[in-house]
């Protein structure tokens, strides 16, 4: 039982830790769409391991009640004070496990819209503070104060106590917030809107790099990639109508209306050593892409870069792409789907020769990355060759 929630509460919190969004922490995993990635695994599990101690518990209860175990009593030795703060700690421990078996079901069934995902999620930090406040106090019971590992397991709950708090009072971030207005808002081809925000600040950031957007009329804020790099205030985003969210932006966003900026975040950055790169786009993948390409139109380019970009149709950059390569240097090849067919790993091989001495920036569709990878398996080649964002949040 105690092996199960000390299991259960390390991977909890560091589930909440990385939540908070602090920008060291981020870099550990790569960027905070692997951390938020690794948060998912690690709040599941941890989930997991404390059902386990959860149903043990009340085993063990059902068990000593019909007289088939004995009481340990392992409170006997707690009084005064302290006995009072850990029969406090189990005062709503169980409507808050309950309520979080309610929530990460929410969280894991997809078809429960996301604006609710998100309200529920709300309630997750505020959970967590009930079940850190029994683990806390079960380190006491269990006689591990003083001890090498009760220390360390009482700092981290504490460190993610402090990170829960942030997150229920909305300082995620707060660090990297900035405002901004809508300059420009139209709807340009295949549902794919471009809009252009115009920073009250200077917004410091590398080309790929993401950040959240929240508009007057969302909920929540959203991860977008910047489409664009110059020197102005002007940042340039190019989305697409595909959900509850994103389909609603044309008849709710309006010139001149006031935007929060949090960011910029990720690592898809394109910095690495090697000198011969291979950027692969998929559809509206194109945008960070986009705004590398008008860095290295401002910037030498020193590197062998090969653009291939994938799309239904003629994809309504195909232009504006012509054009940046040709100043950047980099070598353009696109592919139409609806008359090539879905373009595939031998595909990219005939297309792009050096592949294999390359490395590989990726931005598109979850299914054509797992098809690379699959690819770069069977030719011996390290999946760690290949670098991406996974704005896959739920």
């Amino acid at each position: 039982m105690y092996l199960s929630g000390t299991i259960g509460i390390i991977l909890m919190s560091a589930a909440v830790v990385v939540s908070a969004r602090i920008s060291f922490i981020n870099n550990m995993f790569g960027g905070l769409d692997k951390a938020y990635n690794f948060h998912k695994l690690s709040a599941g599990l941890g989930f997991l391991f404390g059902l386990i101690h959860y149903l043990i518990s009340f085993t063990n209860k059902m068990l000593i009640k019909a007289g088939i175990l004995e009481s340990s009593n392992s409170t006997n030795h707690l009084t005064g004070t302290i006995l009072e703060i850990y029969k406090a700690s189990y005062m709503f421990l169980e409507p808050a496990f309950i309520t979080m078996i309610v929530v990460f079901f929410i969280a894991a069934y997809r078809k429960i819209p996301y604006h609710i995902f998100q309200l529920t999620h709300k309630l997750i930090p505020v959970l967590y503070l009930f079940i850190a406040f029994h683990a806390f106090t079960t380190i006491i019971r269990g006689g591990w104060v003083g001890t090498i590992g009760g220390v360390i397991l009482h700092v981290f709950v504490i460190f993610s106590a402090v990170c829960a708090v942030i997150t229920i009072l909305q300082l995620t971030g707060i660090m990297h917030r900035y405002k901004g207005t809508v300059r420009n808002i139209k709807s340009i081809q295949n549902g794919i809107i471009e809009i252009q925000i115009e920073t009250d600040n200077k917004l410091e950031y590398k080309a790929g790099q993401f950040v959240f957007l929240k508009f007057r009329f969302s909920f929540e804020s959203h991860p977008f990639s910047i489409a664009s790099y110059s020197s102005d205030n002007i940042l340039t985003f190019y989305i697409k109508e595909c959900g509850d969210y994103t389909n609603k932006l044309m008849e709710n966003l309006k010139n001149g209306e006031r935007v929060h900026i949090e960011g910029p975040y990720g690592q898809f950055t394109f910095d690495d050593k090697n000198n011969s790169q291979l950027w692969i786009a998929g559809g509206i993948g194109i945008t960070p892409f986009i705004a590398a390409l008008e860095y290295m139109s401002l910037n030498k380019n020193n590197k062998n870069v090969t653009l291939v970009l994938s799309s239904a149709g003629k994809s309504p950059f195909e232009d504006k792409l012509h054009t940046l390569c040709s100043k950047s240097n980099v070598k353009l090849i696109t592919v139409d789907t609806d008359k090539e067919g879905i373009i595939s790993y031998k595909k990219i091989k005939q297309l792009a020769p050096d592949i294999i001495s390359s490395s590989i920036w990726f931005c598109g569709p979850y299914g054509f990355r797992r098809n690379i990878e699959k690819g770069l398996k069977a030719d011996n080649i390290s999946i760690k060759n290949i670098y991406y964002d996974s704005f896959t949040f739920r």
